[in-house]
């Protein structure tokens, strides 16, 4: 048993304010809102990958092998044509830019309010694009119902341990295998869908992502889809915790070309990682609303100063431009539905850390790390130190109801490290937990990685720790002094890759509010 300062204030009946702060699993979970209608049902179901292989011969179901066929198709055409592989790709991110590059190219937006419907958009011309491709030049006329699958990543088996259910987080196979194999489970020519274990390729190999890593509970937990812009510290919201977990995690510990922006969509399992990033979205809102009156702007977000002022283009199956304009959540009714949007949707234990956004002007801030932190395979211990001072108003802040928040600036990499970093508080360094006390969250690099990318000077994370300061035992965090915060490189992290890509922050800093 360990002793608590949530269990020492309640002992001495002592009250704390802990708005938006949640009791419990149960109190977390999304409850159903009266008057949201369930996803309409289409003709094109986008179904979990796993059951689109035999285990038992091998076969791969019409669907997964028609996609292998089209990606191929795909890669032979010139990529000015808006149905080439290299067109959709670039459509994302491209590496190099250059000044002739098509209108639609390099748009992706990352960490900000169009994150969400602009993929939801991308994968709904994608896919009609490869089902074309399917249907008329590869004349699979018995395919025209096809719809993209998902990597339904955070799958349990029946009982909820996460070890029965490791194939789920692994690349799915067809996905690993060097040859194309048939509906009878025959082998083919070289398979479409495969890259080599490196930096150019995927990093994750046959290895399994941890359930933590791919979990989507955090994100489930959030009532709104954005935060209210009236606060000055309030709930990131669906979109923002998303887009960190599970979103930039796979991407992360997929790595290769999955582990930036610029390259991502370039591998094939990118479009089934955003179908299932977009089937949570789905579920979320059978339970909650998105906001209204927000439009597609004129002008879409800038990756660089140069870059020209151009509104949101996709390309269709037949070559049409399509500007994003309007209401940003109008979408049309039928255009897929999903397989399940009950399997896969978080464990339902929850870090009592939370992702924030905003600060107030001249709160009390406590320096955690005053310098450039590069981080390593090996776990990095900040102790700040014991100035009574800030010990003091973070104490009295834990018992008093007040808010503490830690923040780290400046997170960013020069290129993918094939690995999340965990983020901790308190002394115990035996604790590594996901599970436990003083789990915070991850810090990610993804959008922020390398000289070109949209967050190329590094992005801003901040966590509402008050809950779990509250929870740490005593052995972890006394309140004589500052609490410690460890950033912990994930499991199977490979020394030579981080040191490549030199993953780092500027400093770190805890605020009272």
């Amino acid at each position: 048993m360990h002793v608590s300062r949530r269990s020492l204030l309640a002992g001495t009946g002592a009250f704390v304010l802990s708005t938006g702060l949640p009791q419990s699993a149960a109190a977390a979970a999304p409850q159903r809102r009266s008057g949201l209608a369930q996803p309409p049902r289409s003709r094109f179901v986008r179904k979990d990958v796993a059951g689109l292989v035999d285990a038992v011969t091998g076969a791969w179901a019409p669907e997964l092998y028609w996609y292998a066929k089209a990606v191929g198709w795909m890669r032979e055409q010139r990529r000015n044509d808006p149905n080439s592989w290299r067109f959709q790709w670039y459509t994302h991110g491209k590496p190099r830019r250059e000044r002739t590059d098509p209108p639609e190219w390099h748009q992706c937006p990352h960490g900000d309010r169009y994150f969400l419907p602009w993929h939801r958009w991308y994968l709904y011309y994608f896919e009609r694009i490869v089902r074309n491709v399917i249907v008329t030049e590869l004349g699979q006329k018995s395919m025209a119902d096809w719809a993209l699958p998902y990597w339904n990543y955070a799958h349990l088996m029946f009982g909820g341990d996460p070890a029965a259910s490791k194939e789920w987080r692994r690349i799915p196979l067809p996905f690993r295998q060097r040859r194309i194999h048939d509906p009878q489970g025959r082998e083919e020519e070289d398979n479409p869908l495969y890259l080599p274990v490196n930096m150019e390729g995927r990093c994750l190999g046959d290895r399994a992502m941890t359930f933590s890593e791919v979990d989507p509970a955090v994100a489930m937990r959030e009532d709104s889809f954005w935060p209210p812009e009236e606060q000055e510290v309030e709930r990131a919201g669906f979109s923002l915790v998303l887009e960190g977990s599970p979103h930039n995690v796979v991407h992360v510990r997929t790595g290769g070309l999955m582990g930036a922006v610029e390259t991502a969509a370039g591998d094939p399992v990118f479009w089934l990682h955003h179908a299932n990033i977009d089937r949570f979205w789905t579920a979320w809102l059978t339970r909650h609303q998105v906001p209204t009156g927000w439009r597609w702007p004129e002008v879409r977000p800038k990756h660089a100063p140069d870059d020209p002022d151009l509104p949101y283009l996709l390309r269709d199956e037949n070559g049409g431009r399509h500007t994003l304009e309007g209401p940003v959540f109008t979408f049309p009714r039928n255009a897929y539905t999903y397989e399940s949007l009950t399997d896969g949707m978080g464990a339902g234990g929850t870090p009592s850390a939370f992702l924030v956004v905003g600060m107030p002007q001249g709160a009390p801030t406590f320096a955690v790390a005053d310098e450039v932190t590069h981080l390593g395979a090996e776990p990095v211990t900040l102790s700040p130190g014991t100035g009574r001072s800030g010990a003091d108003t973070i104490e009295t802040a834990v018992e008093s109801g007040d808010r503490v928040v830690l923040t780290f600036e400046g997170v960013r990499a020069d290129a993918a490290p094939c690995t999340t970093f965990l983020v901790f508080l308190g002394g115990d360094e035996s604790d590594t937990d996901p599970a436990g006390p003083a789990f915070v969250g991850h810090l990610t690099f993804f959008e922020n990685v390398g000289p070109r990318a949209a967050h190329s000077d590094g992005t801003r994370l901040s966590f509402d720790v008050t809950e779990t300061l509250r929870e740490l035992p005593d052995q972890a965090w006394t309140g004589e002094e500052m609490p410690v915060v460890r950033v912990v490189p994930g499991p199977l992290a490979e020394a030579a890759a981080i040191a490549e890509a030199d993953p780092r922050f500027t400093n770190a800093t805890f605020t009272v509010v």
